[in-house]
């Protein structure tokens, strides 16, 4: 499906109250990206997931999250926070990445999150 035409379809579905994101059957995607493993889905979004992702503290899960008109998600840490909360529960811990602006690669609206095995990451004493 073409963007100009992607985007008027989602304009439709948010019109609709949000429903919940649900995993979507991979055998039934016409494209997969390397290493993913699952994926989820509702009226407004697309989570891929990729297992085992690596990194420079071993492997973690690699969360990608798109706006299902491909446009920034507003409000996106609310929103991140209530895809990883029902996805992966309200108990995992999540981290978003900012790179060196020298690294930045931002050709699209994607927001991603990794989630590391427990004790991995330092937890900051609030």
């Amino acid at each position: 499906m073409k963007l100009k035409d992607r985007i008027k379809h989602s304009r439709a579905l948010y019109k609709q109250p949000e429903t919940k994101l649900v995993p979507t059957d991979l055998n039934l995607m016409t494209r997969i990206p390397p290493g993913m493993t699952r994926a989820w889905a509702n009226n407004r979004f697309v989570v891929m997931i990729f297992d085992d992702a690596p990194t420079s503290q071993g492997p973690a899960i690699r969360v990608m999250v798109q706006a299902a008109n491909a446009l920034p998600i507003p409000n996106h840490w609310k929103t991140m926070q209530g895809i990883k909360n029902e996805v992966f529960g309200p108990e995992t811990v999540a981290v978003e990445y900012y790179p060196a602006q020298s690294e930045l690669l931002d050709t699209h609206n994607i927001y991603w999150m990794w989630i590391y095995p427990k004790g991995v990451l330092p937890i900051p004493i609030l």
